[in-house]
C-alpha cells in the first residue's frame, strides 16, 4: 500500500507567497516563513519554496527568505527558482534547503542535473517541469511559465 505524502508548494514573488492561476494575476498570501511553519504544523510531510520570478528577472532565488524559512521548519525543505549554476544550488543548500528544484536551467543545460546530483546527491536535485496543455499534447515551458521550449508531447506519450 502506497502511503500519502502532503507536500505544501509556496509560489514566492519578491520574498512574499503568491497565489494565481499560470503564473497570472497573482495576489499576496502572507510571509514564506509563517506558511511554511503552519504548513508544518498542519502535518505536511514536505514544503517546496518556489521563487516564481527569479528565472524570468534574471536574478538569484531570495537566499534571505530562504534562511527564514529553513529555521522555521524540520520537514524536507525544497527550493526553486534562479537556479543556474552549482554555485547557485550550493548557496541555497547552505541557506538550509535540503533539495534544489530546477527547471529551465535543466532544460539549458541538462548537465546540470548531473553536477549538483554528483555534488549534493541523487535525493537533492528535483527536475520540475513547466507543461501546458495545446490540444492533444503538452508543451514544456520555461522561464516562470513564460516562455515555450517548442518541445510537446502527445498525452500518452509524457515528457
Amino acid at each position: 500500500m502506497l502511503t500519502k505524502r502532503i507536500i505544501a508548494c509556496l509560489d514566492v514573488d519578491a520574498g512574499r507567497v503568491v497565489k494565481g492561476t499560470q503564473f497570472l494575476n497573482l495576489r499576496d498570501a502572507g510571509d514564506p516563513a509563517e506558511l511554511a511553519a503552519a504548513h508544518s504544523c498542519a502535518g505536511a510531510d514536505e514544503i517546496v519554496l518556489l521563487d516564481i520570478t527569479a528565472t524570468h528577472e534574471k536574478r538569484n532565488t531570495l537566499l534571505e527568505t530562504v534562511r527564514r524559512t529553513a529555521h522555521e521548519l524540520f520537514v524536507p525543505f525544497t527550493v526553486g527558482g534562479g537556479v543556474r549554476t552549482l554555485n547557485d544550488a550550493s548557496a541555497i543548500f547552505d541557506a538550509g534547503a535540503d533539495k534544489i528544484s530546477i527547471n529551465s536551467a535543466a532544460i539549458a543545460d541538462p548537465s546540470l542535473i548531473t553536477c549538483i546530483a554528483e555534488r549534493f546527491g541523487s535525493q537533492a536535485v528535483i527536475v520540475a517541469i513547466d507543461a501546458k496543455r495545446n490540444l492533444s499534447t503538452f508543451e514544456a515551458f520555461v522561464s516562470g511559465g513564460r516562455v515555450s521550449t517548442g518541445r510537446a508531447r502527445r498525452y500518452w506519450q509524457g515528457l
